[in-house]
């Protein structure tokens, strides 16, 4: 199993969002495209694979696994990867919605829920919008960069998860769930995952069942 199936793996060991009307297999497709992501956000932020180049300075100084770990959590804490805000196509009152003149303006964006600062370009902020693997990757990378700033600054992941939520302090406690949840699918093992893949399979394709033998 290579790092991307790996990935792919872990996201689909996660409970979907329940507005998600995917099949199992549509699901495993577009999750393989946010795994894609992760691997090469990942990989340039630790100069590794095809970023392994000489003269290229790690951004991240943990392993590679620890960062799409955390990408995989904050991703799922922040949107649960549903599919309507990968797709940006937010809800009214989803992704930091505001009006402007009466309109409804999303300020955060894709699955990682990433709003306009100066670690970004404009151009790449524009460009979160859709679940295309382009998209889905500068998304990716992005939000990799405000977890190494965090990391940077306070040294831990529960600091790198503070900074990432904005809140100025590397001691905030609402890391806390993240933190335990990040810790949890960094310590379980392949075959956990591939259990725990298997039930939500299983759920998922009863409720949407259910769901079908109602109309």
């Amino acid at each position: 199993m290579n790092f991307i199936q790996f990935i792919t793996l872990v996201l689909m060991s996660l409970e979907p969002s329940y507005g998600d009307k995917e099949p199992w297999d549509v699901r495993e497709k577009r999750m393989e495209i946010v795994a894609k992501a992760i691997d090469d956000a990942s990989s340039k932020a630790t100069c590794s694979d095809a970023y392994a180049k000489d003269g290229c300075k790690p951004a991240w100084t943990r392993s590679k696994k620890d960062l799409a770990l955390l990408l995989v959590t904050k991703g799922y804490w922040e949107s649960r990867f549903a599919k309507n805000v990968h797709e940006g196509k937010c809800r009214p009152y989803e992704c930091d919605a505001h009006k402007i003149n009466g309109n409804v303006v999303h300020r955060a964006r894709s699955p990682w829920q990433v709003q306009r600062t100066g670690l970004e370009t404009a151009d790449e902020y524009s460009k979160m919008r859709s679940s295309t693997l382009e998209s889905t990757a500068m998304s990716a990378e992005v939000a990799s960069r405000h977890l190494v700033m965090g990391m940077n600054r306070c040294r831990t992941i529960k600091g790198a998860i503070s900074v990432y939520g904005g809140v100025g302090t590397c001691n905030w406690s609402g890391a806390e769930g993240r933190l335990a949840f990040f810790n949890r699918i960094n310590s379980q093992n392949e075959a956990g995952f591939k259990k725990a893949a298997d039930n939500q399979r299983k759920k998922l394709e009863d409720r949407l069942n259910r769901e079908t033998s109602k109309k």
